[in-house]
């Protein structure tokens, strides 16, 4: 009987067949070149396909005596999107000389000199591709950058560092608080590994999307970035933000303050409040701009209106579900059908518990002016006692 991995080899090696056999030879290779261990040095099983569909054109290359110069091309463009994304040189390496191995390894007529070339040609293409991305991070300035922003932010020693690392300080900044949500998928990934490849890819896009003049201190939580105005209109932030999420794969909430260059830690620590305050009232998601907060961020400072706002929802401190239905609603702009979907409920209830809540409270959500004191009153009960979010 012929040998079922011989006789699949042999069809792989004639061109007309190629397609035909090329998804179940790929789906075998990835099989048995991946790994069980899930660890944060490891890829997954839709990671290692790529890799291990060039591995099969470089050998099939190879067979037909073909030049293999295109999937060579293809690996290094591929390689540099793998040190985008926080895959370290190693694992690939690891990766492409497993896939190799399971390839090769029914295939007896090729000469170990062939193969040592193969991947010599092949590990010099991806340690080239990794050299150059480190070279592109360096040459834009990366850890003098990122302690220039957190120098910004606090306020110290700003201009030693930026003539340090060659930058020309802006005279105006945009400053933008960034929330990164969580991604919302459970592939088994270690979470850290899916955060700093998260982080990565928002920075190169931040860097792109900028023209390398924005200065960022990001974690895989979040962080502040500062954008120059120059001629950019406020519009442009909107645009950035949306790239940075399309590029990291997360929802981010970000805040916008406008503030002169000596004034960022001020704006900094404004837009970081702001970005609590929108975050508690439920406004997950998009650009928020302090002009569409002020009466929120206010109400959020210490006096006799926020104490007496305090007390407006103290009926409902016994009722935690009617607590939760009014501050769902009021950030769904009253729109009863959504409230009741996030909530997992039926419309009838939400509109039940908005009445309970005008009986126990005095405050009908449906009145404008009832409206405005029980929005006041969520964003007060948001706050601690001394004034600062907590």
């Amino acid at each position: 009987m012929t040998d079922r991995r011989q006789s699949g080899i042999a069809l792989l090696s004639r061109p007309e067949t190629m397609c035909v056999v090329r998804e179940s030879e790929l789906d075998r290779v990835v099989r048995l070149a991946g790994t069980a261990d899930h660890g944060p040095g490891t890829l997954r099983r839709h990671e290692v396909a790529p890799i291990a569909g060039l591995c099969l054109e470089l050998v099939v290359a190879l067979r037909t005596e073909e030049t293999a110069d295109g999937a060579i091309g293809q690996l290094e463009h591929r390689a540099v999107e793998w040190a985008r994304d926080g895959i370290s040189v190693d694992t690939v390496l690891d990766t492409v000389h497993r896939c190799v191995r399971v390839i090769l390894e029914p295939i007896g007529d090729i000469r170990p000199a062939q193969i040592v070339d193969l991947l010599g040609r092949v590990s010099t293409a991806i340690a080239g591709a990794y050299l150059r991305y480190a070279l592109e991070l360096s040459g834009h300035g990366g850890h003098a950058r990122d302690n220039l922003a957190e120098q910004l932010i606090v306020g110290s020693r700003s201009r030693i560092v930026a003539r340090d690392c060659g930058v020309v300080l802006a005279a105006e900044y945009w400053v933008l608080a960034v929330d990164i949500g969580a991604e919302p998928i459970d592939d088994g990934l270690d979470e850290r590994v899916r955060s700093r490849r998260a982080v990565t890819r928002l920075r190169l896009e931040l860097d792109r999307a900028c023209d390398g003049d924005a200065l960022a201190a990001l974690s895989a939580q979040g962080g502040t970035v500062l954008i120059p105005t120059d001629d950019r209109p406020e519009a442009h932030i909107d645009t950035v933000a949306a790239a940075l999420s399309r590029a990291s794969g997360r929802q981010l909430t970000v805040t916008v303050v406008r503030a002169a260059l000596d004034d960022i830690p001020g704006a900094a620590e404004c837009a970081h409040e702001l970005l609590e305050i929108v975050r508690r009232l439920g406004r997950v998601g998009g650009v928020h701009r302090f002009s569409d907060f002020a009466l929120e961020y206010q109400l959020s400072r210490p006096g006799p209106a926020r104490e007496y706002l305090r007390t407006l929802l103290e009926p409902l401190s016994v009722h935690p579900e009617l607590l939760d239905t009014l501050r769902c609603h009021v950030a769904n702009d009253l729109n009863r059908r959504k409230t009741a979907r996030m909530l997992h409920l039926h419309t009838n209830t939400v509109d039940y518990r908005i009445r309970r809540i005008a009986a126990l409270t005095g405050l009908d959500a449906k009145r404008c002016p009832d409206l405005w004191y029980l929005r006041s009153a969520l964003v007060v009960a948001g706050m601690s006692i001394e004034g600062q979010p907590k």
